[in-house]
């Protein structure tokens, strides 16, 4: 039977999923009891309540039943006293002050340095300050386009709250690790993704985290994660231009930002500020594609107006924006989005903006990625 010590010691493998740091350098361990052949581990919660309390009790029980002599374990949930709280966000706040914001201290409250792109060519953030215009759809048919033509791509799902990634390439289940990092799932063609929905117990579990918590997983899932080379990737990102928008400009080296409007004055109207944010952030803008600009008649092809003429080439014009296309609104794309089959989907509509994209992304960095023969990974 291992002893006190080596079990907690064992109990460092245990990563707090919003902070970033282990239980027991977290102070999050408060007793560990040993009977007979069954461990009793105690575990103070940061958060009362934490929504993925459930997560850290698996990830305690996987640890210790690895452990030779340990048959049965269980794990009590408590939370922390206020001063405990003070104490470690004391510490906390040392260990950023130490490290400027970088590796595991930026769990709970992100510096703005930039992070390394390490083996990615180019970075494009989709980005949109309504919701519901289909910031996701272009984020993963530029994705799809792109695979096809032959570019190692990837997608970093930056919509903590409301993830839809996942769904939409049909993946499920939790990404292993290895000493690399954590390796993205892999779609059907060989995209790579890493979305919160593929870290919680279940899918339809709430992420009720604040600002600070959301910037550091969202610094996590760029930074510790195994993603290879890739040509490019597509960093989806949520409605608005609060704390995960800003996160990711300011702290990963994002060569280019799509911006997606339906032709609505309403939706037109915010995404002004998102384009006026990426301006003031200094993020080249590629250009603004207009989504679900119309619908082609089923039995005539006539194209029906989705709604009144707003005239978004016009308003690009204005803004000093680059106009990338319109995409029409297809019945069969949801259909294949909620099968988790979207890359099935293609027309010469995403084929244009993609190559538009992919060549104004060329333009703002100056180099122009070459795809080239992709074999994929053993672990998909």
């Amino acid at each position: 039977m291992p002893t006190k010590d080596e079990i907690i010691e064992n109990l460092k493998q245990v990563i707090d999923p919003e902070i970033g740091l282990n239980i027991v350098d977290l102070g999050m361990v408060k007793d560990v009891v040993i009977s007979q052949s069954k461990v009793i581990v105690t575990i103070a919660l940061t958060v009362r309540g934490c929504p993925l309390a459930n997560t850290i009790e698996k990830d305690i029980e996987r640890i210790l039943c690895q452990m030779q002599g340990i048959e049965s374990t269980s794990v009590q949930m408590t939370s922390m006293s206020k001063d405990e709280l003070n104490a470690l966000g004391a510490r906390l706040q040392e260990m950023r002050t130490k490290e400027r914001g970088v590796g595991k201290a930026a769990g709970l409250s992100a510096g703005i340095d930039k992070m390394e792109r390490k083996g990615i060519e180019k970075i494009i953030a989709v980005m949109s300050g309504k919701g519901g215009v289909g910031k996701s759809f272009v984020t993963s048919i530029l994705a799809i386009e792109l695979r096809r033509q032959g570019y190692n791509v990837g997608i970093l799902d930056a919509d903590i709250t409301g993830p839809s990634i996942a769904k939409i390439f049909g993946l499920s289940g939790k990404p292993f690790a290895d000493e690399k990092g954590v390796i993205p799932k892999e779609s059907e063609s060989g995209i790579k993704i890493i979305s919160m929905n593929l870290l919680l117990d279940t899918p339809d579990t709430p992420v009720i985290w604040r600002g600070p918590i959301i910037n550091g997983v969202i610094r996590q899932l760029f930074n510790d994660v195994n993603w290879g080379d890739l040509h490019f990737m597509l960093v989806d990102l949520p409605p608005g231009t609060g704390d995960a928008p800003l996160t990711v400009f300011q702290s990963l080296p994002v060569d280019a930002v799509v911006i997606v409007s339906t032709p609505q004055d309403l939706a037109m109207l915010i995404v002004r500020k998102s384009i006026n944010m990426a301006k003031q952030m200094n993020v080249p803008i590629a250009g603004l594609v207009e989504n679900m600009s119309y619908m082609v008649c089923p039995h005539c092809s006539s194209h029906i107006e989705m709604f009144e003429e707003l005239g978004l080439e016009k308003v690009s014009g204005d803004l000093k924006v680059n106009f990338l296309g319109k995409l029409p609104f297809d019945p069969q794309v949801n259909r294949l989005a909620d099968k988790g089959r979207l890359e099935e989907y293609s027309s010469s509509a995403t084929q244009e903006v993609t190559r538009l994209v992919r060549e104004e992304t060329g333009r703002l960095t100056g180099v122009t990625a070459t795809p080239i023969a992709w074999k994929r990974s053993s672990q998909s």
